[in-house]
C-alpha cells in the first residue's frame, strides 16, 4: 500500500526520505549518517575488518568461489538503510528507488565492466501480485537510466516458490532456493544482476548459477546493502533455538 504522508510530501514539494526535512532527495545530515560498506571482500562484499589488506577475498570466497564474478553493495542493511529499504519493498515508496539507485550508481561510477544487460532478482508470481511491483526492478529501471544499459525482467524467472527467506539461516537459504530460477531467450555475455540487499548471498549464487549456465561469461551484483554477517548469523542461530 503507497503512504499517503508519501504522496503529501511530494504535494507540497520534496522532502528527505530519511528524516522529512524540506529539499531533494537525502540531506547532508542523514547522508553522513549512512552507513557505508567498507572495507569489503572485492568478491562477496562481505565487510571485512580494518586490518584486512585490500584485495583480498574473504575466508567464504576462498574456500567456496562463488559462482559471480563480484557484488557491489555501497551500504550495510542497517539503520537508517534498513527503514529505507523497507519504505520501498513493504510499503509501496516508489519515490525511494531513485534514491537508493543513485547511491549504488555512485559506488559502480564508471567501472560497469562492460556490464551488457541488467536483470533484476524476479520475484514469485504470488508476491509480484500481491505486491503490485518488483523493488529489484524498480532499482534495475533507475540503473538502466544512468548507465544507458538496458533491463529485462523476462530473462531470468523464479519458476517455483520455496518459503519466504527472511527467517532462515545461510544453510537453509541455500537449501531452500536451489531450482527455484529458470533462464530463457539468449543472454549476452556480461550482466549484472539487481537486487535490493545481498544478505548471505544465496539467492544470488543460485541465480548467477543458473545463467553461468545458460553460458553468460561475467556476473556482477548490484544491490544497494549487504548484511553484516554478525546480523544473518544471529537471526539464524535465534531461527534454530525457536
Amino acid at each position: 500500500m503507497v503512504n499517503i504522508c508519501t504522496i503529501f510530501d511530494h504535494i507540497i514539494g520534496a522532502v528527505c526520505p530519511a528524516c522529512h526535512q524540506p529539499g531533494p532527495g537525502l540531506c547532508d545530515l542523514c547522508r553522513r549518517a549512512l552507513p557505508f560498506n567498507g572495507p569489503a571482500c572485492p568478491c562477496c562484499a562481505q565487510p571485512l575488518p580494518d586490518d584486512v589488506p585490500s584485495g583480498i577475498p574473504c575466508a567464504d570466497c576462498q574456500a567456496r568461489p562463488p559462482s559471480f564474478d563480484r557484488v557491489l553493495a555501497p551500504l550495510l542493511y542497517q539503520p537508517p538503510v534498513d527503514t529505507l529499504v523497507a519504505g520501498l519493498k513493504y510499503r509501496g515508496q516508489l519515490h525511494l528507488a531513485p534514491v537508493l539507485a543513485g547511491i549504488c550508481a555512485e559506488c559502480i561510477a564508471a567501472d560497469t565492466r562492460g556490464v551488457q544487460l541488467l536483470l533484476p532478482i524476479p520475484m514469485r508470481a504470488q508476491g509480484l501480485r500481491e505486491r503490485g511491483f518488483n523493488q529489484a526492478a524498480e532499482l534495475a529501471r533507475q540503473l538502466s537510466r544512468r548507465f544507458d544499459i538496458p533491463w529485462v525482467a523476462d530473462r531470468l524467472l523464479k519458476v517455483s516458490g520455496g518459503r519466504h527467506q527472511q527467517s532462515l539461516d545461510r544453510v537453509q537459504r541455500r537449501r531452500n532456493i536451489r531450482g527455484t530460477f529458470t533462464s530463457r531467450g539468449r543472454l549476452p555475455a556480461s550482466v549484472a544482476l539487481v537486487d535490493d540487499v545481498v544478505t548471505t548471498g544465496a539467492t544470488v549464487e543460485e541465480a548467477s548459477r543458473v545463467l553461468r549456465r545458460a553460458g553468460v561469461e561475467r556476473i556482477e551484483v548490484w544491490a544497494i546493502a549487504r548484511t553484516p554477517r554478525d546480523r544473518w548469523a544471529g537471526a539464524g542461530r535465534a531461527d534454530r533455538r525457536g
